[in-house]
């Protein structure tokens, strides 16, 4: 993640104000861009289709999309976090030889049994009908090959190629899902989504095979990283479903929507993806400077020990990478703070704006609120990573799933005035215990360098 930073930084030392706003850019879209890329591509399309293909047809067709991209990352994600992982380690080791082999395997693992789940859901479970079947599952795989493909490009370090692949894919979307939208309905909508997946994975696709040309060779070696890393390989499950829960959740609110055998609440779910909108200035400001920043201290901390320099300099490391912390902390806090508050105050004209429902507000305010402490969470997942604490970072991820899933329900209960309160709380809840579990890490990071993740007193 740091060699995104300092990409960022050449970027913006290009040309001033244009520099800088491209370095942000890039920035947003490697630090949310699925949230970022589901939210754009949805508003775009339905500003594009509702006169011309009617709300029902519309409506369907993004029941199909957020079905599709909830159970696509939530799936996709202990694969994607062991292949990051054996890739990692690959280019450590300076031979990355076995890319390709690994892309295939992977996408044929992942592909293999999600074709499995999601033809049984939406063929006997949803009852779609065959043509929309179909549809719903050729785009539940893309969207998946594409998450796994954007791993191998990010080693690349390519993200202007991401970025301009994301907004090309997105504006072949809207295109196409509006014109097939009006000859074939729902399902052309879907399948002209799915023609814009394909141009994103088609460039991915593309700039894998160039920058790694080598033949494919041992397309399964990767496997034996589940058994290496099982917590990795969980902990890409459970941070995806901890992320989903709440809106899975809410589908059986009351006021849930049943579309075509698929249920929805589309005022909370689009409640929550303008929620998670507030988090971007945030998200790419930590990409473009907290975090390499961070990056620089953790470096110089681990390359003196392994120098072998003197336990004062070790300590007085250890200090400086600690202040790096909680500076950057208090930094992205105070921001993403302000920005929660000016969300908060502005609510009723956020929704006006976005023609929603003014029965919203509420849930769009505590929205606000659980992504702020959310955001927060991420940024110590993030620097847990660094340091290799993988039991920590599930420890804190089931934390959050966990509440998600029980305050969630409890929130239905409640009554409509408490529905988002729940996710809320859950996200508060678990800040305050990643916080504590970040503040004692980091006090025994000497000893936690030496003993809890060296490898060779581990064996």
């Amino acid at each position: 993640m740091a060699g995104i930073g300092f990409v960022l930084r050449k970027l913006y030392r290009q040309d001033n104000l244009s520099g800088l706003a491209r370095a942000f850019l890039h920035s947003a879209f490697a630090s949310t861009g699925p949230w970022l890329f589901t939210v754009l591509a949805l508003g775009v399309i339905s500003i594009m289709s509702e006169k011309s293909v009617g709300s029902d047809t519309l409506s369907y067709f993004r029941t199909i999309l957020i079905y599709n991209f909830s159970f696509s990352l939530m799936l996709s994600g202990p694969i994607l976090m062991i292949i990051t992982r054996y890739l990692s380690d690959s280019i450590y080791r300076r031979d990355v030889s076995n890319a390709p082999g690994m892309l295939f395997g992977a996408l044929a693992l992942l592909w293999g049994f999600e074709l499995v789940l999601a033809g049984i859901f939406y063929g006997f479970v949803a009852h779609l009908g065959l043509g929309m079947t179909i549809s719903a599952v050729i785009n539940f795989l893309l969207l998946s090959g594409i998450w796994l493909v954007a791993v191998f490009v990010s080693a690349l370090r390519n993200y202007r190629l991401i970025t301009n692949a994301f907004l090309a894919g997105m504006v072949c979307a809207a295109g196409f899902c509006t014109q097939l939208g009006n000859l074939f309905g729902a399902a052309g909508m879907v399948n002209g989504f799915s023609l814009g997946l394909a141009v994103i994975m088609g460039v991915l696709l593309g700039s894998v095979q160039a920058d790694y040309p080598y033949p494919v060779k041992q397309p399964f070696a990767f496997l034996a990283y589940f058994k290496k890393f099982p917590e990795l390989a969980l902990s890409g499950f459970v941070y995806n479903a901890a992320i989903w829960v709440d809106k899975w959740i809410m589908w059986f609110a009351p006021e849930a929507i049943h579309n075509h055998g698929l249920v929805v609440y589309p005022n909370y779910d689009s409640t929550m993806f303008m929620a998670y909108l507030t988090t971007v200035p945030a998200m790419a400001l930590f990409l473009f400077h907290a975090e390499t920043r961070f990056f620089e201290q953790y470096m110089r901390f681990y390359r003196h020990i392994e120098q072998h320099v003197s336990l004062a300099k070790i300590e007085k490391n250890h200090q400086t990478i600690a202040r790096s912390i909680f500076g950057s902390a208090s930094n992205f806090f105070l921001l993403q703070g302000g920005i929660a508050i000016i969300g908060i105050l502005v609510a009723p004209q956020i929704i006006y704006f976005c023609h929603g429902n003014y029965l919203q507000i509420g849930m769009l305010r505590f929205g606000i609120l659980g992504a702020f402490f959310q955001v927060l969470t991420l940024f110590l997942l993030v620097l847990f990573s660094y340091f290799d604490s993988r039991r920590s970072n599930l420890f804190i991820q089931s934390i959050f799933l966990g509440l998600n899933t029980v305050l969630t329900c409890a929130s239905i209960f409640a009554g409509f005035r408490f529905y988002g309160f729940g996710y809320f709380l859950a996200s508060f809840i678990t800040f305050i215990i990643a916080a504590a579990v970040m503040k004692q890490y980091v006090r025994n990071l000497p000893y936690h360098s030496f003993i809890t993740t060296n490898a060779s007193v581990m064996r």
